[in-house]
């Protein structure tokens, strides 16, 4: 799977990929039309086929490239090293942004393709990676003795991650209908604000 677009040009293989996320995030899969992901690629039909084979194998291509991308991406920058939960969901979040700015509707895609799949179902669409990469993000070499001693550490982790993650959403969408430049600086300074709220709930 990982190696149908191998031997295309990275500025073409982003545009047949991000033009067929768009179109399949926008339409259900009968309706997606590969007439206009050919189209705003700016690749013939015939490239697209050549690649792919079918409208199927394309989809389910993005599948796969839609699980791997962001896994790949954090386990490249990811330190394992880094103990405290916060600093490692605060790279991770960059690390997330970067790849949605390369692929704005990755993430949309994402939530369509994957509603009904555990975690598990996802992660074994890639076999090649960690199967318990996501749990291991929150528990591994952390250190639990930053929390509080009379709080539920796995619910006030759980509160953390949906935090962030819902913070990330949020940023996504409005750096998708934004035609400013991103300051990742100002991102990163505006993290640290909800941190320290959460740090002052859960930390000593």
């Amino acid at each position: 799977m990982e190696n149908l677009l191998t031997n295309v040009n990275e500025d073409k293989r982003e545009r047949i990929i991000n033009s067929a996320l768009k179109e399949f995030s926008l339409n259900t899969f009968d309706k997606a039309s590969t007439n206009v992901i050919v189209k705003d690629a700016a690749v013939s039909k015939g490239t697209l086929f050549h690649y792919f084979g079918s409208k199927e194998k394309l989809y389910k291509y993005l599948e796969y490239f839609s699980v791997n991308v962001i896994s790949e991406a954090i386990l490249k920058d990811l330190n394992w090293d880094e103990k405290d939960i916060f600093l490692r969901l605060k790279r991770i979040i960059m690390t997330k942004l970067k790849v949605f700015i390369k692929y704005p509707y990755l993430a949309d895609f994402s939530v369509v393709v994957f509603k009904d799949k555990s975690p598990k179902d996802i992660m074994l669409i890639d076999p090649t990676l960690p199967q318990d990469l996501y749990s291991q993000i929150y528990t591994y070499n952390i250190d639990m003795t930053l929390f509080k001693e009379d709080i539920d550490i796995s619910r006030a982790i759980n509160i953390v991650m949906w935090t962030m993650e819902k913070y990330t959403d949020n940023l996504r969408i409005e750096l998708d209908t934004s035609d400013s430049q991103i300051d990742f600086k100002q991102i990163e300074k505006e993290l640290y604000v909800y941190m320290d709220i959460l740090k002052g709930c859960f930390y000593k």
